[in-house]
């Protein structure tokens, strides 16, 4: 039996004479598709790098180095400036802005480490010299429409039947109550020093909202 001579077969041959080139050539559409992922790639690493940089964006701000107690006056002493990346939600002084805060009255205890803000801070003092502050507890139904921190009332103490009841002048230092929540209403007001412990004493105290007259504490801050 004779053997055939046989032998690869010949690549195609185009009518010009050229083989058929190989390889990936990606059609129209694909090509599209790729230009458009390499773009998205291309906002996607610019868009980390910018969130990275943002983080580390720090602001210079005031921190409290030493417990102030309410009524102290804050020193320039009693802070100092530390580089704190904060939401802009967070209250905090600039350290440019140091004026706001520095001889002012605290308005409540500031503890050490703590940053420190304008609102905790008032530029009178918290007590007018011979007064005192009494706290006094108010039911929703006997807070005056227009009750605010340094509203000037008149404390009325409803003593027994027959008797005159005892009024005095003062201030609110204070109001630490939303009538509107249902809760009762607490305040501090600042009365003399000669009236004072009546006022501690009493269980029923009503409050008289009335014109803002001379502020006390004021005339002394500007005074001092």
């Amino acid at each position: 039996m004779a053997l055939t001579d046989r032998r690869p077969t010949d690549q195609p041959v185009e009518a010009s004479g050229r083989a058929e080139p190989r390889g990936f050539r990606p059609a129209s559409r694909r090509r599209t598709r790729i230009a458009a992922g390499a773009v998205l790639a291309a906002i996607a690493i610019g868009g980390n790098v910018l969130l990275y940089t943002s983080l580390d964006d720090k602001t210079e701000v005031l921190q409290l180095v030493n417990d102030v107690r309410a009524g102290e006056v804050v020193t320039s002493d009693d802070l100092r400036i530390v580089e704190a990346d904060l939401d802009p939600t967070v209250p905090a002084v600039a350290a440019d802005d140091i004026a706001l805060v520095v001889n002012q009255y605290a308005r409540v205890f500031l503890p050490s480490g703590s940053l420190i803000f304008d609102q905790l801070v008032q530029s009178t003092p918290l007590v007018s010299d011979g007064a005192g502050v009494v706290a006094v507890e108010l039911r929703p139904t006997q807070v005056p429409a227009g009750l605010t921190t340094r509203s000037q009332v008149l404390l009325v103490i409803v003593r027994e039947a027959g008797a005159e009841p005892f009024v005095t002048r003062g201030r609110v230092v204070r109001h630490g109550g939303d009538a509107t929540e249902g809760a009762d209403s607490a305040l501090s007001v600042e009365v003399s020093v000669a009236d004072a412990s009546t006022v501690a004493a009493a269980d029923d105290v009503r409050v008289v909202l009335v014109e803002p007259g001379v502020d006390a504490a004021t005339e002394q801050g500007a005074g001092g």
